[in-house]
């Protein structure tokens, strides 16, 4: 094969592609063009009585239904907290509450460190401090031990710590200042 010969092929080649793509152009604006001039049907436009202006409520955003979700989470998780008091269970986990409010612990655990600016466990452990001052404001005659167990904690040295984190004394300074002894 000569030179003459291949660069006739490559013409040939070349115009014959340039071709096809002008015939795909052609094809694709018939189509566009059929669409166009197709008539959809538009909904009829509601007048409001006597003139009056109609209001479209915007669509809530991701953020808003986020931030009411939250809301709602948190408001479950207070209501829940207050009527069946997990917290006397020593036992209890992030988990477990997460499951009963219908969430993760994921979402818990992040909604809890904004809303309180504690963890779980610290956010627990203020709940069975306040269980504890007010077990022994009804019956001052409770033994450390017997406050420690009866709201909800595990070990003395995390009831005495917690209990100076979220009062300012230990228990026995407090069964002291309440009771005068």
């Amino acid at each position: 094969m000569d030179n003459y010969s291949v660069i006739l092929l490559i013409l040939v080649a070349v115009l014959l592609s340039s071709t096809a793509c002008l015939l795909g152009v052609l094809i694709t604006r018939r189509q566009s063009s059929s669409v166009s001039s197709f008539n959809y049907p538009v909904p009829e436009e509601k007048t409001p009585p006597d003139g009056e202006q109609m209001l479209e409520e915007a669509p809530a955003t991701v953020y808003e239904i986020a931030d009411r979700r939250r809301s709602e989470l948190l408001e479950k998780f207070k209501i829940y907290m207050i009527e069946n008091k997990p917290y006397l269970n020593n036992r209890v986990s992030l988990e477990t509450v997460a499951v009963r409010l219908g969430t993760n612990k994921t979402t818990l655990s992040k909604l809890i460190n904004d809303k309180f600016g504690m963890n779980f466990r610290q956010l627990l452990n203020s709940y069975r401090v306040k269980e504890a001052m007010e077990l022994f404001s009804k019956n001052n005659k409770m033994t450390t031990e017997e406050l420690k167990k009866a709201s909800g904690f595990k070990s003395i040295s995390t009831f005495t710590s917690s209990f100076s984190r979220f009062t300012g004394c230990t228990p026995g300074e407090y069964c002291k200042k309440v009771t005068g002894r």
